[in-house]
């Protein structure tokens, strides 16, 4: 099965929200960072009788909810720069893949490289609503749409399926 590749800058920005956000779950410490403050700017407000209780009770605050929308801003901004950086305004062949059943069955391909993988070396699989992610590592992923497959994608999926373990195979909920 080949896949040439297309990247747009919708499939990326999806694919980099899952990545980070659902996946590697990079949220949970700036959102406990935020809970602690504002758990402790909410013990100062209880304890407005005492003198700057109030005031540090803001600038908790502040600080517990600024902290996530820097972090959560900044990312954004990463996402919106990096899309121009790899000039995905519009959809550009990034590389191609070519999946067969053998033992060494995962080739890619770019202009400059081409390396050949093993089945076994798939770290994980999650098939999304519109495309598939392939992760060799737990930092390396190819992006496999939808659009791009020859064939249909269940048929793309059936094949990972059967040459990766199941329990590294996880259909993500849409």
């Amino acid at each position: 099965m080949k896949i040439k590749v297309f990247l747009d800058e919708a499939l990326f920005r999806r694919f980099t929200k899952f990545d980070i956000l659902s996946r590697r779950r990079l949220w949970r410490l700036p959102v406990t960072f935020a809970a602690i403050l504002a758990a402790a700017a909410a013990v100062a407000f209880i304890m407005h009788r005492v003198k700057g209780a109030v005031f540090l009770g803001v600038v908790l605050l502040i600080v517990g909810l600024g902290m996530p929308l820097v972090y959560f801003s900044t990312f954004f901004l990463s996402l919106k720069k990096q899309v121009k950086l790899n000039r995905l305004s519009t959809p550009r062949l990034v590389y191609t893949l070519i999946l067969t059943e053998d033992e060494e069955g995962i080739a890619v391909e770019n202009l400059s490289e081409h390396a050949v993988y093993r089945w076994q070396q798939v770290y994980h699989a999650y098939r999304d609503s519109d495309a598939t992610y392939l992760y060799m590592t737990p930092d390396r992923a190819f992006i496999l749409p939808d659009s791009a497959v020859e064939g249909s994608p269940e048929e793309l999926w059936t094949l990972i399926c059967r040459m990766v373990e199941p329990e590294k195979c996880t259909v993500l909920k849409h």
